[in-house]
């Protein structure tokens, strides 16, 4: 009975070390993934924000200061998700956290017999993201490309860091054990103005007004995802890209307590890293990509807010458009758009089949504001109603089915002709096409199911989001972008 109990015993704290140690680095690496996701999301979603010119109450898309002002950002949020009050000036002696902080003595003998235990001061580790904006690969924010990678194994690694390899249709760029398959970072990043030596510290207040512009770009695809990278390790091979000031960080490991006292190897002091000396290594990584908004929101006035135009234009008109401007007439008596100028004895001439029709004003914004939404019949519309929008203009295209369906948004100006005259019975207007850009707000590529009815065949569906993507041949029409939680 005594070597019977005695196994027991052995058993239970077999479970125990289970329980504890294991459970302990699960809920820490929970902890930590939260909070990786939502910085990654940040630092997509910040990417093109700009600052704002004092002199003519302008926002200018400077890539310098948006890469400051996103890290920052990520920065902070990843504060705020541990911080009970959301007060990062503020540093309260509460135990919320990315897991507990735990000190142990080594003890006595190779299995640590009579090891003491104590929390440290602070009881739990708060990290904080180093703001890396040279973009270097280890660091705990990386600006890259994303792609999605058929291969089951770890997408992080040594394995991966062999110059030779592909990595998103370029070659690798990544070294180190921080290489991965399905994303590579990009060698550069957005320089300062001769002003500015470099980003102001995540807890310094931006130069007002901040010195432009800086040299450098983020719209282009190597800019095109955001990692983020949360450790807590004591890998003794690894700390020198661990912990750079600046550029990476790394919190204490989780020691192992009911692990720690039995037979594992690695009590040599020579040798490598071993989680019983040195504890258990947790991590985190999240990587955010863009993809094209799938929903938008309305327009909102407090906060101001851009949204959902009232009217939808044509793919294949819309790729047309830029920045100058095209100019086109609206019948407001039915509300449709035609290409070009048509004088108001002519107006009847632009109806929804009229050859020149490339749009419509609509009478619910809810019809259009979803990819794979029907287009609605044309309404009615008054001149002054008419003239002046700016914010997410939805693109509709003919399927091969022969039905038209909101295929996604890009950002459009609509304003009055200065060429031509106010008239009521014709309303002049110039149609403008901004840049594809990251949304800050009121855009989202997150939906519960696309409006679609349960007849549609599987091929509009593919073809509609090949459309949506760019993909596959279809029509370039700039569209608004989201970041979206890739990994």
């Amino acid at each position: 009975m005594l070597a019977q109990f005695a196994l027991t015993v052995f058993v239970f704290f077999a479970v125990l070390s289970l329980l504890i140690d294991v459970g302990y680095a699960r809920i820490t690496q929970a902890q930590m993934q939260s909070a990786a996701d939502v910085a990654a999301l940040e630092g997509l979603r910040k990417r093109d924000v700009g600052v704002l010119n004092a002199a003519n109450g302008q926002r200018v898309n400077d890539a310098f200061a948006s890469d400051c002002l996103r890290r920052s950002s990520a920065h902070r949020l990843v504060r705020w998700v541990f911080d009970d009050d959301f007060d990062v000036t503020s540093d309260p002696d509460y135990q919320f956290g990315a897991g507990p902080v735990v000190e142990m003595t080594d003890g006595v003998t190779n299995l640590h017999a009579l090891s003491t235990l104590s929390v440290a001061d602070p009881r739990v580790y708060k990290p904080r993201l180093q703001m890396n904006q040279q973009n270097r690969v280890y660091g705990d924010m990386v600006s890259g490309r994303f792609c999605y990678s058929a291969d089951p194994a770890a997408s992080e690694g040594l394995a991966y860091a062999d110059p030779d390899t592909i990595v998103c249709t370029q070659p690798q760029r990544a070294d180190g054990p921080y290489a991965r398959n399905d994303f590579n970072p990009n060698p550069t990043s957005p320089q300062p103005p001769s002003a500015l030596a470099g980003c102001p510290e995540p807890d310094d207040a931006p130069p007002d007004p901040w010195p432009i512009p800086g040299a450098g770009s983020l719209d282009l695809v190597d800019d095109s995802a955001f990692l983020v990278r949360l450790r807590r390790s004591n890998d003794l091979q690894g700390f020198a890209e661990q912990t750079e000031p600046g550029v990476a960080s790394s919190g204490p490991a989780l020691p192992l307590m009911f692990g720690r006292g039995t037979t594992i190897a690695g009590d040599d002091a020579t040798g490598g890293y071993s989680p019983r000396r040195d504890g258990v290594t947790v991590r985190a990584t999240a990587v955010a990509a863009i993809r094209p908004a799938l929903h938008v929101g309305l327009p909102q006035t407090n906060p101001s807010l851009p949204g959902v135009a009232p009217f939808t234009l044509r793919d294949t008109f819309v790729q047309t458009l830029n920045a100058l401007g095209a100019r086109a007439t609206v019948n407001p008596a039915n509300g449709v758009i035609c290409s070009g100028i048509i004088v108001p004895a002519n107006i009847a001439t632009c109806t929804p089949i009229a050859p020149n029709a490339v749009g419509r004003f609509v009478v619910n914004r809810r019809a259009i504001d979803t990819v794979g939404q029907t287009l609605p019949a044309p309404s009615a519309v008054g001149c002054g109603i008419a003239i002046g929008f700016s914010g997410y203009g939805p693109v509709f295209s003919l399927m091969t089915s022969g039905a038209n369906r909101i295929i996604g948004f890009t950002r459009i100006g609509l304003g009055l002709d200065p060429a031509r005259p106010p008239n009521p019975l014709a309303c002049g207007v110039v149609l403008s096409r901004g840049v594809s850009l990251v949304a800050a707000s009121n855009a989202t590529a997150v939906v519960d199911a696309l409006p679609l009815a349960a007849a549609v065949p599987a091929a509009e569906i593919r073809e509609l989001m090949d459309k949506n993507r760019q993909q596959n041949g279809s029509v370039v029409y700039a569209p608004v972008l989201v970041p979206v939680l890739a990994r």
